[in-house]
């Protein structure tokens, strides 16, 4: 934005050298930090939702004895969803409020590392959730083992790490030009000795790249296990005179000796009603409840990092967008490029509204721990 229209420069050029730069830059800084309260508001509700809600994920995930590959998968992503919160959403709120006065460059390099790492690394985390689902949809009940989802975790951090790394060269300060003569802002952005370097560029191309081939792989393998299923409930509707309900959760597929392994052809639909094949009905299920979470974090992960990746798009095109924008679309334009930020506080949320089991787990906890504290009062509070 264009500072200069509401400090003009004409007007001032004259005197300042009598003025106290600091103060009247510090007068630019907090009334841009009061345009932008609604965003740092905004952050604040997901920074205290995403803490709160993702230590219930851990703890609760941490306290079950008998760990299944999903719960790593879920444990992955709490954790970066954690350190996102804890560390990336406090100084991103420490850049709104000091959008010329921030002058912490290593605070910038670290906030973009971790923004970076935890992007990367839950994106990789959702590709390899989507390959355990197609395993246990489309190739009968085959999955990753629990020491394989433990490297696939760790494997996903370490490349997010790999990846984000650049982060911390590329970002740093910037000095931002008020269009007052003689004061200069700091802003945590693309650091001044990068911007006439090919690196900015080369860092975001290759981010940009490896999200869209992350996003679309995983768009692509659950199209193919909807498509799987779909087939299976339409084969079974024509092999039985029962309706459709009977079916939409209790998708189980025996193996056809005959083939050869591919997803479409490698199993034939059958309807198990005898009470030993009960247990195995369970247990698809389960498999089909928590393919349904994945999913929706999944699409949760996409539509946050839409706004962001259009806004990045937009000022990748136009480099000069932000310079004449109204305090409106200044605002606005905040809101989309921090969206990111919900995919972080969001995931508690959905496993809240889809996992019944995961809501008493959650209830347990806090009745439990609402009953320690009270035990506590009553032994201390004479």
């Amino acid at each position: 934005m264009n500072i200069s229209t509401e400090y003009p420069s004409n007007n001032i050029s004259e005197n300042v050298s009598d003025l106290d730069k600091y103060a009247l830059l510090k007068e630019i800084n907090d009334a841009a930090a009061l345009r932008f309260l609604p965003v740092i508001v905004f952050l604040f509700v997901l920074m205290v939702c995403g803490i709160f809600g993702n230590i219930l994920v851990v703890i609760v995930y941490l306290r079950k004895r008998t760990k299944l590959s999903p719960d790593f998968f879920i444990l992955n992503l709490a954790f970066l969803d954690l350190l996102t919160c804890v560390i990336g959403i406090p100084v991103e709120i420490a850049d709104l409020r000091f959008p010329y006065m921030f002058y912490a460059p290593a605070a910038c390099k670290l906030l973009r590392t971790i923004e970076s790492l935890s992007g990367m690394g839950s994106a990789l985390t959702l590709v390899a959730i989507s390959i355990d689902r197609y395993k246990r949809i489309c190739r009968l009940g085959q999955h990753f083992n629990n020491s394989t989802v433990k490297k696939l975790c760790v494997g996903s951090v370490v490349m997010g790490v790999v990846i984000g790394w650049p982060a911390a060269v590329v970002f740093g300060k910037k000095t931002v030009d008020v269009g007052i003569p003689g004061v200069y802002g700091e802003d945590c952005s693309t650091a001044d000795e990068m911007r006439k370097t090919i690196y900015p560029l080369l860092y975001y191309s290759a981010i940009m790249l490896c999200f869209v081939i992350s996003v679309f792989f995983v768009i692509f393998v659950y199209v193919r296990i909807s498509i799987f299923i779909r087939k299976g409930i339409s084969l079974k509707r024509q092999r039985s005179n029962e309706p459709m309900s009977t079916y939409s959760m209790n998708v189980h597929y025996i193996a056809d000796e005959n083939t050869s392994g591919s997803c479409p052809s490698q199993a034939h639909p059958m309807l198990e009603t005898t009470p030993q094949h009960r247990r195995r009905q369970m247990n698809s299920t389960r498999v089909t409840r928590t393919t349904t979470i994945f999913v929706a974090v999944t699409v949760a992960f996409i539509l946050s990092y839409l706004p962001f990746l259009i806004i990045m798009i937009i000022r990748n095109i136009k480099k000069d967008i932000e310079v004449n924008m109204s305090h409106e679309t200044e605002v606005v334009y905040k809101f989309f490029s921090k969206s990111y930020f919900v995919n972080n506080a969001i995931n508690p949320l959905i496993y809240s509204f889809l996992n019944r089991r995961f809501r008493t787990d959650v209830k347990t906890l806090l009745r439990c721990n609402r009953q320690s504290w009270k035990l506590w009062l009553s032994l201390n509070v004479v």
